[in-house]
């Protein structure tokens, strides 16, 4: 029964004795008869509030996982997979976006590095050693230059680096000498031959302002060095 007295409402229990028609009733205000129902209340909302805790815990390191996948899969694309640094593409945009945004016109200097007679080194050797020359060409080439210089393979045997801030030419004239050196020192078990590189070399802004001059005149520049034998470096001259 529920009962309403004063304005306070109270629940009415009772129960025969059988004892002399007796009957055993005692009333409690509901505020008290609904604590326990209160606390399961309180334990629903504690509930809840894990599970949107937990729910957004697990979105966050979805899209964590997910960014750094997405990450990773970029970085890939703009590597070279054989080498490890810079492909064509990756080489080409990043130059082309320096050289058009630069304003310091510092001194700069292109290099196009080929591996001399890379045909006779497969035919001698067979590709999977041909690979390793070209990874050793790659290590080199990033060991030698800073983290600021753009070092990339543009396909075959042909490497590029562009260097932002070369201060003079003899500068580069002396980390051609030192990359040639350094190529000539490559050991590969049971290699056949020998291991050299020819180097053509371009500086910004006096060849050229753009990607497509500097890679012309370096290129001229090292056919001007297979030319003359190989196993050394030209720089370009008007």
């Amino acid at each position: 029964m529920t009962l309403n007295h004063n304005n306070k409402t109270s629940y009415m229990a009772y129960y025969p004795l059988k004892i002399n028609d007796w009957i055993m009733c005692y009333n409690i205000d509901t505020d008290v008869a609904q604590e326990s129902y209160t606390f399961i209340i309180y334990a629903e909302y504690l509930l809840f509030a894990l599970f949107v805790f937990a729910l957004v815990i697990l979105l966050f390191t979805i899209y964590k996982v997910n960014n750094k996948h997405q990450k990773r899969l970029l970085e890939f694309a703009r590597i070279d997979a054989l080498t490890g640094i810079k492909n064509k593409e990756t080489l080409q945009n990043e130059i082309s976006t320096y050289l058009k945004n630069d304003s310091s016109q510092q001194l700069g200097a292109l290099f196009m590095i080929d591996v001399d007679n890379f045909k006779t080194v497969n035919d001698l050797n067979g590709h999977v050693i041909g690979d390793e020359v070209l990874k050793n060409f790659g290590s080199i080439l990033k060991e030698s230059f800073t983290i600021e210089d753009i070092v990339g393979r543009a396909g075959g045997d042909e490497f590029i680096v562009f260097v932002k801030d070369i201060q003079e030419h003899g500068n580069a004239i002396n980390k051609a000498q030192e990359i040639c050196q350094k190529i000539r020192n490559i050991e590969i078990d049971n290699f056949k031959g020998t291991i050299s590189c020819s180097i053509g070399i371009a500086f910004y802004p006096e060849h050229g302002t753009t990607f497509k001059d500097l890679y012309n005149l370096a290129d001229q520049a090292l056919y001007q060095t297979k030319n003359q034998g190989r196993n050394g470096y030209t720089c370009y001259t008007k």
